[in-house]
């Protein structure tokens, strides 16, 4: 299952996206406080409501508590998700893919049903993934239980994340794919990933060691191992991941593209934020001289055209193509400034 297009309506900080994605590997740049984070979860929720039946509840309930339960607005009122200007307003969103379409409004005026579905369509389950910037792993132990028992400032998508971790390894033809998949992570890991009881360890030939004495970046490689060794990151799944290079050493950066890579080539469909030169680089490089024409790659601008206002989104197939990279014009000031002191000191010698 893929996504083909998000189209949001005065949600968040847009006052008009249309987003046409790629089914292979979706690469979201911007500066802070530009959505990327918000439309990636504006899609996850959606479409994780998809993925378990509750008889009892309306799509239209489940969404409202979903998208409440996601963004963590004040009082966990959806309503407050809609663009801030003044007046009674009305976001819209509509997803389409391979399995239908959902279209649904929200009010900002609080109300007992702040989301009504305008349409659904939508078969089948999502099997949808989120990586928050903030990895997972060393918080897993007791957090799932105090998620559920108690008030805590962690948006949902840590829970639903712990949630995936707690799957039991795959058997059979399954777990001997996902072991492929899964060797260059733990050869950079030096160990396997384990969950015993409550606690994830990485295994290698001198003993066990507790993830969260395992350096924070090599525990984002340790989440991912796991996740596809468990059947998480599966055949025609979603896998949300935002800022994968935080914290992660830049010569990770490396083994983080090739597992997209290989996970696009598994038909799984990813869509990514970065601020990472290395990370989005190497990606457009990929797409550029189509090494991997079978996981198409697409780049994604959200920008503020006058640092105030709502955001607007470019797209293009390689880095290059896009209006806005604000990555590439920081190295371009970085380099600037590297000439301009190149050039003082050569003055001031000569």
């Amino acid at each position: 299952m893929t996504v083909t297009r998000l189209e949001l309506l005065e949600f968040s900080a847009f006052q008009r996206a249309e987003i046409d994605c790629s089914p292979g590997i979706n690469v979201i740049i911007g500066t802070n406080a530009t959505g990327k984070s918000h439309a990636m979860k504006a899609l996850y929720a959606t479409l994780k409501v998809f993925e378990t039946k509750e008889e009892n509840l309306s799509i239209a309930s489940r969404l409202a508590a979903k998208l409440a339960n996601v963004f963590m607005p004040e009082d966990r009122a959806a309503g407050r998700i809609v663009r801030r200007k003044s007046g009674q307003r009305q976001a819209n969103v509509r997803i389409e893919g391979s399995a239908g379409r959902i279209a649904f409004s929200l009010d900002s005026e609080p109300t007992e049903q702040p989301v009504k579905v305008e349409e659904n369509t939508w078969k089948g389950e999502s099997a949808a993934i989120y990586l928050p910037t903030r990895e997972v792993l060393a918080m897993y132990e007791g957090f799932i239980a105090a998620y559920q028992d108690r008030e805590l400032s962690f948006d949902e998508t840590y829970f639903d994340a712990c949630m995936a971790l707690n799957r039991s390894a795959l058997r059979g033809p399954r777990s001997e794919e996902a072991q492929r998949l899964t060797e260059p992570l733990e050869r950079a890991l030096g160990g396997k990933v384990k969950l015993q009881g409550n606690r994830f360890y990485v295994v290698d030939q001198d003993g066990e060691m507790e993830a969260h004495l395992v350096a924070e970046g090599l525990r984002k490689i340790a989440s991912l191992a796991h996740l596809v060794n468990n059947g998480s990151l599966t055949k025609d799944g979603l896998l949300f991941w935002d800022e994968p290079e935080a914290n992660l050493n830049p010569k990770l950066v490396k083994l983080v593209v090739e597992l997209l890579i290989e996970l696009g080539k598994h038909g799984v469909q990813i869509f990514l934020t970065t601020h990472d030169y290395l990370l989005s680089h190497q990606l457009s490089l990929l797409a550029e001289y189509t090494q991997h024409p079978d996981v198409p790659i697409k780049f994604f601008s959200f920008h503020r055209e006058d640092g105030h206002g709502p955001v607007s989104v470019s797209s293009g197939a390689t880095l290059a193509e896009l209006r806005e990279n604000p990555i590439l014009e920081e190295f371009n000031r970085h380099y600037d400034f590297e000439r301009k002191l190149f050039d003082e000191s050569t003055e001031s010698s000569s």
